[in-house]
């Protein structure tokens, strides 16, 4: 006798099994991971009273949330390079840490940190739950700070690191964040090459002709 639906061993319910395993670990890893380094700034600010430690623990911090309230992708890239520049530029930042060598005043740093943190946050309130690590179609978004720059939340990171790095200055930082940007330009590229696939995505490059940086990139 049959019947509709799936049977125990039916690899269409296996499969979405797996789907949704993947689904819940995509957010909770990379979650703890930042949670963890949100922890380590923290105990800096409070033992060192910096507030670029308290700063950058806000910025990204909020990374947590986004990922887990984030919505499925319509499409998202299957190519191994993606997924390497995608996990390289989210997780090599997690490993700059507090210095005591200050290349400008510690207030400069904090300064633009707040700008860059005050950008990623206007950004982020208009990519909503769009938000992912990488590359995939997850909706267009054109309005507010994405009609000046493609790519508004990553000149956000770039203005908010540019103010850590200048009051937290150090050869392992330095390093590491021109690692960071190496990952972030092809992480860059490899979504737009997704959301082209997008007639609207390619009307509004038309539209909006700068990627990151105004007149520059």
């Amino acid at each position: 006798m049959s019947g509709a639906g799936t049977t125990p061993g039916d690899p269409g319910r296996a499969r979405q099994a797996w789907m949704d395993l993947s689904s819940v670990l995509s957010r909770v890893i990379p979650a703890s991971f930042f949670a963890f380094a949100c922890h380590v700034f923290w105990k800096d600010f409070l033992q060192t009273g910096k507030w670029t430690s308290l700063v950058w623990m806000f910025s990204e911090g909020m990374v947590v949330l986004l990922l887990v309230i984030r919505r499925e992708s319509h499409r998202i890239s299957r190519s191994p390079w993606d997924w390497i520049v995608a996990l390289g530029g989210t997780f090599t930042v997690l490993l700059v840490r507090p210095a005591a060598t200050a290349i400008v005043p510690e207030y400069i740093g904090v300064a633009l940190q707040l700008a860059g943190t005050g950008t990623e946050i206007y950004a982020k309130v208009f990519l909503g739950r769009s938000f992912g690590i990488v590359a995939a179609d997850r909706g267009i978004v054109v309005g507010g700070p994405y009609r000046i720059v493609r790519h508004p939340i990553y000149l956000g990171y770039f203005v908010t690191h540019v103010g850590f790095l200048l009051a937290n200055g150090s050869p392992r930082n330095l390093a590491l964040y021109l690692v960071v940007y190496f990952f972030q330009i092809s992480r860059i590229l490899a979504e737009e090459r997704i959301l082209r696939e997008d007639e609207s995505y390619r009307a509004y490059c038309q539209r909006v002709r700068y990627r990151l940086i105004p007149f520059i990139f």
